[in-house]
């Protein structure tokens, strides 16, 4: 656990840095209208791939890793066909839902990079049933990395850079990845099983996925809706600046995303009783932390935005403040969420979700092009603070369980300080330094 969690940390300090980059690059290129339809084409083509998930690579971890025998070839198979089928039909309808000219003139990109986003989505989860996580973060970091690269050569080469130009960089990294993803599991035979169990009937494994799509789903829609709605409401250049400030302020929780990847990769279907200490380690230790550099990040975005991003983008400042704070909030009650979908109850967190969009759904008639920028992030900390009440309210009612704590103990101070230590002992050896 803690080499897979070191390993994580890393690649995400690393695509962070990336991330940043790449959203300033972006920034630049296109100004705040170019990054609207930018964004507006990336939100369609990247929320059909993740609607199309189904819950089916969840149910396929997790049976796996509880070793109940089943015929995971055809499941693979099967999967995959439906998730580039469905991703196809909701890019379609996102497009169609958006009804903006020049979008409709990139759908043949936006359903491609729909299709792909899909099959990387499916296979990043499929990639956890290696619990080292190799292979999931070097997708990870490629992504990024290429997206990256390809920015800058860009940048470079063209003196006029559009919105579909980037669009295409993202369909060439992600079809690459998805080929790669596509040797990985045959090289490995990620379908041959260590039978441990009972045979999994197929109900079972759609129960499962099921269940595990629409936690998903609530996760997926809570953290986007905010941004369909936008898309609806407001104008293109709203957007961009909306966008950018969530895009941005996500930074911040990578290390709870990371973290989150490793406890159900390592759990799934496994001890619960590790499963219990190691989420509450990770809550306690990265909680109160984050909240503080959230604080550190609020002060100092007045002079950061203008300086980084230009002139042109201080509206975002605003949303940005609010954001950091909801995805620190979010992080957190995901990380908890682990405790259940780990464990197999994914229909709790499922509820969990579920409840807490109510303030957003609310709120929407009460949204105008005049107000959005501020009242959309709003709502979204509100529907985060609800969350994570809710998540531990779960561990009270339900599991009859202390509450997790706060502030860390000592003992998971010196267990964040050792993954600290051993990351740079990894940095430095890599740079050839040590």
């Amino acid at each position: 656990m803690l080499r897979s969690t070191t390993i994580t940390f890393l690649t995400t300090v690393l695509m962070t840095v990336i991330v940043f980059i790449s959203s300033v690059l972006t920034a630049r290129l296109l100004g705040p209208t170019g990054r609207g339809l930018f964004s507006a084409a990336l939100l369609i083509g990247t929320l059909a791939g993740q609607v199309a998930q189904l819950g089916l690579a969840p149910s396929y971890v997790y049976h796996m890793g509880a070793g109940n025998s089943f015929d995971y070839t055809r499941f693979l198979v099967l999967s995959l066909f439906v998730v580039s089928a469905a991703a196809t039909a909701l890019a379609g309808g996102g497009l169609y839902f958006g009804g903006n000219p020049e979008l409709l003139q990139a759908w043949p990109l936006v359903v491609l990079v729909a299709v792909f986003t899909g099959l990387q989505s499916f296979f990043l989860v499929l990639a956890q049933l290696r619990a080292n996580l190799h292979f999931l973060n070097g997708m990870r970091i490629f992504f990024v990395a290429g997206n990256a690269l390809f920015l800058v050569v860009l940048a470079i080469a063209m003196q006029s850079v559009g919105f579909e130009d980037i669009l295409i960089i993202q369909l060439i990294v992600l079809a690459l990845l998805s080929a790669a993803a596509g040797v990985w599991a045959f090289r490995h035979r990620i379908w041959r099983i260590n039978v441990r169990s009972a045979p999994a009937s197929v109900r079972e494994i759609l129960s499962y996925a099921l269940y595990t799509y629409g936690s998903g789903l609530m996760t997926t829609l809570a953290a986007n809706f905010d941004k369909i709605v936008l898309l609806k409401l407001g104008t293109v250049t709203q957007f961009g600046f909306y966008t950018l400030a969530f895009s941005v302020s996500r930074l911040i929780g990578s290390v709870q995303e990371a973290i989150s990847t490793s406890l159900f990769a390592r759990f799934a279907g496994k001890d619960v009783g590790e499963l219990d200490r190691s989420v509450r380690t990770s809550f306690s230790v990265t909680f109160l932390p984050l909240l503080g550099l959230a604080l550190l990040g609020a002060l100092a975005s007045p002079w950061l935005i203008g300086l980084v991003y230009g002139a042109d983008f201080r509206p975002v400042i605003i949303p940005f403040v609010i954001l950091l704070f909801e995805c620190v909030i979010t992080g957190a009650s995901a990380t908890l969420a682990q405790r259940f979908n780990a464990a197999g109850a994914p229909g709790l967190v499922l509820a969990r979700q579920s409840i807490s969009l109510i303030p957003l759904i609310v709120g929407i008639p009460f949204l105008t092009i005049d107000n959005a920028l501020v009242a959309l992030p709003l709502l979204m900390l509100l529907c985060a603070v609800i969350r994570l009440v809710m998540t531990l309210a779960l561990y009270h009612y339900v599991l009859k369980e202390p509450l997790p704590g706060i502030r860390p103990a000592a003992a998971d101070l010196q267990m964040a300080a050792k993954i600290l230590t051993q990351g740079y002992g990894r940095l430095t050896s890599w740079r050839g330094l040590s």
